[in-house]
């Protein structure tokens, strides 16, 4: 007779930093049913100095780790970007958002721009759009967007897509080992 294992859901904490917008989103995978949770964005006004808006983001992903208890946080790692300064910012917070989950004890993941977009299009040069269409349906589709369902904000499905990557990087890796055995 095979063997039964309980399959325990796994929680992913997906962001999206930014230093005036940074998208965040939770998925659970229980077996192989991906389920979205929840997401958002996190504003900080632009006309703040960046002290304070740094403060919002990193309160707002304590408030949304606290609430949503995930194992993992997953992250885009850091890019080249074509502006010295927006590099600058755009490091500070990643700081504050790898911060936050430090401090929650959770593991911290970090994933390139072409595997998450390998990950949920299938394609590592996917445009935004792309991205969104395919967190859209993976998660259920556009007739759950917004009011209560799926976020509309491209940071925020960013975020979830960082968030998939993960869980189908585990599943993929779990997929490996089993034909290893």
């Amino acid at each position: 007779m095979g063997e039964q294992r309980s399959v325990l859901p796994l929680r992913v904490l997906g962001v999206d930093p930014g230093s005036v917008r940074t998208g965040w989103g939770v998925v659970e995978q229980q077996g192989r049913t991906i389920r979205f949770c929840a997401g958002g964005v996190l504003t900080a006004p632009g006309f703040r100095a960046l002290p304070e808006r740094l403060r919002v983001i990193y309160s707002g992903l304590v408030d949304v780790i606290h609430t949503w208890k995930p194992q993992v946080l997953s992250l885009e790692k850091a890019f080249l970007a074509y502006n010295v300064q927006s590099a600058f910012r755009l490091g500070e917070a990643r700081g504050v958002v790898l911060l936050a989950g430090a401090q929650a004890g959770i593991r911290l993941v970090e994933y390139s721009p072409a595997e998450i977009k390998t990950a949920v299009v299938g394609y590592g040069r996917a445009e935004k759009h792309q991205v969104q269409r395919a967190v859209l349906t993976l998660l259920g589709g556009e007739a759950k967007l917004g009011a209560g369902g799926l976020p509309v904000s491209q940071d925020a499905t960013d975020a979830l897509a960082a968030a998939i990557c993960h869980l189908h990087t585990v599943r993929f890796a779990a997929q490996v080992q089993e034909v290893k055995r």
